[in-house]
This record gives C-alpha cells, sequence and structure tokens, in this order.
C-alpha cells in the first residue's frame, strides 16, 4: 500500500480525504462523554483535518505521516503552526519519539485508517508504537476496515479480534464490540 499511497498523493487523488470530522472523533472531543483535552497523536494523519480540529478543541497535537507530500500540504493548511507535523513511519516509534517528550505521555491516539493499510509483518511495530506513546489509562480510537484479501488498491483491513490480539494484554476494549459487518471504528484504553 506505501507505493500506492505515494503515487495518490502525486497524482493528488485522495479518496479517503474528507473534510468532515467522524462522529466517532467528535464524540471524543464535545460529546457528552468528552476526554479533557490533552495530548494526542493523529497517526497516518494525510492532510490533517482531525489535527487540526483536535488543535482547535484544545488538545496539543501531534501528527504523523510517512508520505512528505502529506504533510507538507498539512503544514500549509496551518499557517498558525497549531500542530505539530512529524514526517516519520508509525511502524517505528524512534522516529517519533527521537527528540520529542512523547513516550508514555500521550492520552488520545487516534488512528483513522492508517493500521488497516499497513502489512501485517509491520503491525507489530504499530502496535509497539501505540503502546510507547500512551500514558496510563489513555484513549486509542483506530477506525480499520474489516479484514479482507488486500490489493495495491484496498487496504487488507483488521477485525476486531485481530486488533485485540495485537494490543496484547496492554489495552482493552472500551466499549462493548460493534458486530455489525460494517463495523469500522474500535476503542480501547490503556492500562
Amino acid at each position: 500500500m506505501k507505493r500506492t499511497y505515494r503515487l495518490l498523493y502525486r497524482l493528488g487523488t485522495l479518496p479517503w480525504q474528507h473534510t468532515d470530522i467522524p462522529t466517532a472523533v467528535q464524540d471524543l472531543v464535545v460529546g457528552p462523554e468528552a476526554l479533557p483535552a490533552g495530548r494526542t497523536v493523529d497517526l497516518g494523519c494525510g492532510t490533517g483535518e482531525q489535527a487540526r480540529y483536535l488543535a482547535a478543541h484544545g488538545w496539543q497535537v501531534t501528527a504523523i505521516d510517512y508520505i512528505p507530500a502529506a504533510i507538507t500540504a498539512a503544514r500549509r493548511l496551518d499557517p498558525d503552526g497549531t500542530v505539530d507535523w512529524l514526517v516519520a513511519d508509525v511502524t517505528r516509534a524512534e522516529e517519533i519519539t527521537s527528540g520529542r517528550r512523547t513516550a508514555a505521555t500521550v492520552g488520545l491516539i487516534l488512528d483513522n485508517g492508517c493500521l488497516h493499510g499497513i502489512a501485517a509483518a509491520d503491525r507489530p511495530g504499530w502496535a509497539h508504537t501505540v503502546d510507547t506513546l500512551a500514558a496510563p489509562g489513555a484513549t486509542l480510537l483506530v477506525r480499520a476496515a474489516p479484514a479482507r484479501r488486500a490489493s495495491i488498491a484496498v487496504p487488507a483491513g483488521i477485525n476486531r479480534d485481530d486488533l485485540t490480539a495485537l494490543l496484547a494484554d496492554n489495552w482493552r476494549p472500551a466499549d462493548p464490540p460493534d458486530t455489525s459487518p460494517r463495523s469500522m471504528w474500535h476503542r480501547y484504553t490503556r492500562l
């Protein structure tokens, strides 16, 4: 998928990009059970719509994408520099924490469609990054397409059971599982 994402950015075709902030994200920020603003990381931020939304609501945001063109576009859309934009691979915690005080300090980790495009062999690196960043009691919100056969243009997805296993014993589901076939949002709490 990495080549596909790079090509799509080069072509300026971003089918996953939407200006609407997902309800699941809004609920954590302004809903009746909103989290108190604190430090957050947006993994696979793309051009940063959600990162800017979180910053506008008082969060201290680090937004990460491995595609330089995505971060360049995100910085242009954030002229006041309200977000810390970082080009890094989310499967390599050291790229994110090097020179930053982010280890074990993040209260909200957002992954809106990043993990489901990561190759299965690299997913333990993503889990290590999430574990490294998260403070005790942190919230992890992941949007992932259900598991399916991957192709050059379609991410493999990940189902809730596999995501829970990937997170091992460090996280627990924060909500009852949505067993509908189209379920895509998964929320966890760091132990």
